[in-house]
């Protein structure tokens, strides 16, 4: 029976000490499926006259507590500056800055020329970077060296002189043409029909 935060059990000795740690359990936020779950595959075991003497440590479910609180830690880490009292240094306006340098005692013809003269530089730049850009197309790649061809080896030697034998006899050889032989045979097969005939 539940009372609000008591909780009273009646039932064996055994029965009490299950109880008890169920409900310990589910106080420390672990949920009693887990503990029932495994009181149930206990009360099978009991039933079997030759597990009751073995260790049931190996049947029983190993549950891993998954309700360990991390922190979450911020994506950005920012490091906090030193405190000083003294205010950052005012940014210098326009007129301060054509003080310095000078420009501000111009005339408007002069500072008219040197805005002209700056805007000029800039199109030359730009000018220089597109045709180097229009050049590129026209700069050729950078060819592979020539690979000399290895020599042959001595194991495998190549009759040059029957080659280039061959090479002569079908450069004098008409296209169509018989062979020396081929005449030969022919010229045999010719004078034995001859010798038939008569």
């Amino acid at each position: 029976m539940v009372q609000g935060n008591t909780v009273s059990a009646i039932g064996p000795i055994n029965g009490l000490k299950e109880v008890r740690k169920v409900v310990l359990d589910t106080m420390t936020n672990i949920h009693p499926i887990y503990n029932i779950k495994t009181l149930m595959i206990k009360r099978e075991l009991a039933k079997d006259s030759e597990l009751r003497s073995q260790s049931w440590e190996r049947f029983l479910p190993q549950f891993k507590h998954k309700n360990v609180n991390k922190r979450k830690e911020p994506k950005k880490n920012t490091v906090k500056k030193e405190f000083t009292p003294f205010p950052p240094p005012q940014p210098e306006s326009q007129i301060d800055k054509e003080l310095a340098s000078g420009e501000y005692f111009l005339k408007a013809s002069q500072k008219k020329r040197q805005k002209m003269e700056a805007i000029k530089a800039k199109q030359a730049e730009a000018l220089s970077k597109r045709q180097e850009e229009r050049n590129k197309a026209f700069i050729p790649p950078k060819e592979k060296p020539v690979v000399k061809p290895k020599e042959a080896s001595t194991e495998t030697k190549i009759d040059v002189a029957a080659i280039k034998e061959k090479v002569q006899k079908a450069k004098n050889k008409k296209p169509g043409a018989l062979t020396a032989e081929e005449l030969q045979l022919k010229m045999e097969a010719k004078e034995k029909t001859k010798t038939k005939k008569k």
